[in-house]
């Protein structure tokens, strides 16, 4: 094994890169949503470039590839296809936003990005559910090549089952091809893959001389001859492109996506994602996105260095839990509009959505929003707002009396109907998480609004805490998650009570902002009496007890951490110091326990550990970073970046079913250091709630430059003549509105049509003679356009492996020229070796000034 680790280590270092240390069990690849969530999984030491994407949780393959083929000869650098040959992996470079695989290809060297945007204060951009693959390269033999590129996406991004019906078309705009593939009976039922999807796969006009084609994966894949002894066959849907010869790859890029819309039903309404209201077609939102691909990725190289920066002044491994959480954190919120009763798109009306993804179906779970508060506010607070808008409408409601805030808004993503049930048992928690939240996203933002139109609420919430935080009764968790084995479902635990107190302090603030000073007074005065009365009850000779009176129970006391995010200053003790976290002199396996109660001696949680360690003094914050970060890269585990594990083993508490913790957003708890240095701002509680504005976010504008979502008031001093002049302008435009009204309709009607459904791979599906509805091809000569090929492409008409056809684009010439052939390679590789040498080299900088990190071996790779 170590003579294959040193062999990896050699080729790491002619390649130029450092040797890479962080080895997650497997790594984001397209993370956007809930559904939109591939990863690919690489535990055990599998072979990166031999291995099949997964969705996020690890029961269901996804149909991706990519090829290159160097002078005829083809060689795979995405999923495990058969035809041609397996690319060498060199190594893998995990950032906010990429996940970057460097290979060797034959004489060429690769670095094939995968890029989901994390546009926190663009809500257009951030809701558009589609991520980017692209491809750099250079030889590493001083010689040029013939160069050819594809990718293709299988039907297995649509459904669970691969016996399922579906239907498909190809279509251009102006400045993108794409194929759309959906299920021909789609379903809003689901658990995890959704069934209502309708997955594309695009690629811009301009890539070159290109070909985009539709047929079977042992047919496009196949570099010579009939490869596979089964029949079995799926349809795939494939752009390629044609380089001619040249010594450079430079960012042939492919966009894919999983659409979904109506995203859920909130209260029997649908809702729809944010992006519509900017765009009258699907069409449109690809077209824009792809266009953007070049200022999309400078945007994600900004937001990597700025994260980066400020996780790397904590240490390297810190760095490596923030990057490898930024997407799985973005991706478990969906930002939706509704239409008002015109049918058109109310930008006013903005919520989004949380599915518990593994732990639970469940909607909107105020614990993983808790836990997820430290990314959302350092990457832009607002986006807190809407989060917390439906559960906090709901709840102001006729349909809910409880004194007592919801766990949720439901327990089956993706209805939202509200839940009103007899919550008692876990009372605490959820109405101190959210008077908790309400304050972070008003100090964060600044926006009081919600705060204004539920005050009422939030003091129901808070007396309720008043009376009933100190002796916190047995309290439990919704019984599909995982809190049930932690040690949470006792009396008298004081992490618990803590929180609830600190929520009270939080309300005199609260109370403070809206100007009611008589209650932030009494609620003030009740916090500091309950926080004498809980020190005296769950300190022993400077330690923190888990368990009133229990002077054997200990744990991790996470909700401190709200205090110094809030700036409350309500502990009474400096919690950095040892006496609250006694740390021992070396890190116990993968970390601590959550407590020293039986039933969580053996499990513990990431999100809950960054917490405590948010609030340990400097070398017991680094201890618990350590735990999580060998758990993180514990190559022998399996799954997604999960949240809960043995702290022993490191093994997920149920590795393949629910609840595994896997891909979770409460994994934003990883920012919660950095978080603490967003500047508190100054709230107005007349402010409207607006889709930009605090952490590290802009947000002056929208995806394709039109005005930011954001509500202005009206000018009041507008004149009579002013009046009348916009009398008669909206007259106007009332005429002009509704014939362009009438022709977004039918253009979004018809960008929904499908041709006639066919299986999934069932024997009628590959009759040569059914036809595919496709439009013409323009040949590369320019000569006379000829038929699209009417039939998948069989023997004689496939496409990757075809030597003598050139690849051709459709409808046009490309508009860029095939990249020059000059230059010595040399210089080439070194370029492309630039940027991941660069985050290299900051990496092991750090992790140079942190030699107290433990670090594992990595695995060897076949």
């Amino acid at each position: 094994m170590w003579t294959g680790i040193f062999q990896l280590w050699i080729s790491s270092l002619a390649a130029g890169l450092t040797p890479q240390t962080f080895f997650p069990p497997s790594v984001p690849l397209a993370v956007r949503s809930p559904t939109f969530n591939a990863w690919l999984d690489t535990h055990g030491g599998s072979n990166p470039m031999e291995t099949w994407p997964m969705f996020w949780n690890g029961n269901h393959t996804l149909g991706w590839t990519g090829y290159i083929k160097v002078d005829g000869v083809a060689w795979h650098w995405l999923g495990d296809p058969g035809p041609g040959n397996a690319s060498t992996w060199l190594s893998t470079t995990i950032t906010p936003t990429r996940t970057i695989l460097a290979i060797q290809a034959g004489p060429m060297q690769l670095n094939v990005t995968f890029l989901s945007p994390v546009e926190p204060s663009d809500w257009v951009r951030q809701s558009l559910p589609f991520s980017y693959v692209y491809v750099d390269g250079a030889s590493t033999d001083g010689k040029t090549h013939s160069i050819q590129l594809y990718a293709d996406i299988s039907a297995e991004w649509i459904s669970n089952s691969e016996e399922t019906a579906i239907q498909w078309q190809s279509k251009q705009t102006a400045n993108t091809v794409f194929h759309q593939i959906t299920s021909s009976a789609p379903s809003s039922v689901f658990q995890d893959v959704a069934e209502d999807t309708i997955a594309f796969h695009a690629i811009a006009l301009t890539q070159g001389s290109r070909q985009s084609v539709i047929g079977y994966d042992v047919t496009l894949r196949t570099q010579s001859g009939n490869v596979r002894t089964s029949d079995f066959k799926l349809p795939v849907f494939a752009h390629a492109v044609d380089l001619g010869t040249t010594d450079t790859v430079s960012s042939i890029a492919w966009a894919v996506g999983v659409v979904r819309d109506p995203i859920l039903t909130y209260a029997g309404v649908d809702r729809h994602s944010y992006y519509w209201s900017q765009y009258a077609t699907i069409d449109d939102a690809i077209d824009a996105f792809i266009t953007d691909f070049p200022s999309a990725r400078d945007r994600a190289l900004q937001l990597d260095q700025k994260i980066l920066q400020d996780a790397g002044r904590v240490s390297s491994n810190y760095a490596d839990l923030v990057s490898l959480a930024t997407r799985q954190t973005m991706a478990g919120v969906e930002l939706t509009v509704s239409k008002n009763s015109a049918g058109e798109w109310n930008t006013s009306d903005v919520m989004a959505f949380m599915k518990d993804v593994g732990s639970s179906q469940r909607v909107n779970p105020t614990e993983t929003i808790y836990a997820a508060m430290p990314a959302l506010v350092y990457l832009n607070a607002s986006i807190i707002g809407p989060l917390l808008e439906p559960l906090l409408q709901f709840q102001n409601s006729s349909q809910y009396g409880n004194p007592y805030a919801a766990p949720d808004l439901g327990t089956s993503y993706p209805a939202a109907p509200g839940n009103a049930g007899n919550n008692s048992m876990y009372g605490i928690e959820n109405s101190g998480n959210m008077l908790i939240l309400v304050l972070a996203h008003a100090r964060s933002t600044g926006d009081g609004s919600l705060i204004a139109r539920y005050y009422n609420l939030l003091k129901r919430w808070a007396d309720y805490l008043t009376t009933n935080t100190l002796i916190p009764a047995e309290q439990q968790f919704p019984a599909d998650t995982l809190d049930t084995n932690l040690g949470q479902n006792s009396g008298n635990i004081t992490n618990l009570a803590v929180k609830g107190i600190i929520a009270v302090q939080a309300m005199s603030e609260i109370s403070q902002i809206m100007g009611d000073a008589q209650q932030a007074q009494q609620y003030g005065s009740t916090a500091e009496t309950l926080m004498q009365s809980w020190t005296n009850l769950a300190s022993s000779s400077g330690e923190v007890l888990w368990n009133y009176g229990d002077t054997s129970s200990s744990g991790l006391m996470y909700n401190f951490m709200a205090d110094k995010l809030l700036q409350l200053k309500l502990l009474p003790f400096t919690t950095e110091s040892s006496g609250v976290f006694n740390a021992p002199a070396a890190l116990p396996s993968f970390g601590f326990s959550l407590s020293s109660d039986p039933s969580s001696t053996f499990y513990t949680r990431s999100d809950w550990t960054l917490f405590s360690a948010a609030m340990a003094n400097a070398s017991a914050r680094d201890l618990l970073i350590a735990g999580v970060h060998k758990r993180a890269s514990l190559n022998s585990s399996i799954g997604a970046f999960s949240n809960v594990y043995n702290v022993q083993t490191g093994l997920g508490a149920a590795p393949l079913a629910y609840p595994n913790g896997f891909s979770s957003p409460a994994q934003g708890a990883m920012f919660s250091i950095i978080s603490l240095n967003v500047p508190n701002k100054t709230v107005n509680v007349a402010t409207p709630l607006q889709a930009s504005g605090s952490g590290s976010g802009s947000g002056s504008s929208s995806a394709t430059g039109q005005p930011s979502p954001l509500l202005h008031k009206k000018n009041k001093n507008t004149g009579a003549i002013v009046g009348g002049v916009i009398s008669i302008v909206m007259v106007v435009l009332l005429a002009v509105g509704f014939l362009l009204h009438r022709r977004w309709k039918q253009r979004r009607d018809a960008a929904h049509l499908l041709v006639t459904p066919r299986g999934f791979h069932t024997p009628s599906f590959i009759a040569e003679t059914q036809s595919v509805s496709l439009p013409m091809i323009a040949d590369s000569r320019g000569t006379t356009p000829t038929p699209y090929p009417q039939h998948l492409p069989g023997s004689k008409a496939e496409l990757f492996h075809l030597q003598t056809r050139p690849l051709t684009p459709i409808s046009q010439p490309p508009m860029s020229q095939t990249p020059s052939t000059s230059g010595t390679t040399s210089s080439g590789a070194a370029n492309l070796r630039t940027e991941l040498e660069d985050l290299r080299r900051e990496m092991a900088q750090l992790r140079a000034a942190n030699q107290g990190a433990m670090q594992d071996p990595p695995p060897m790779y076949q």
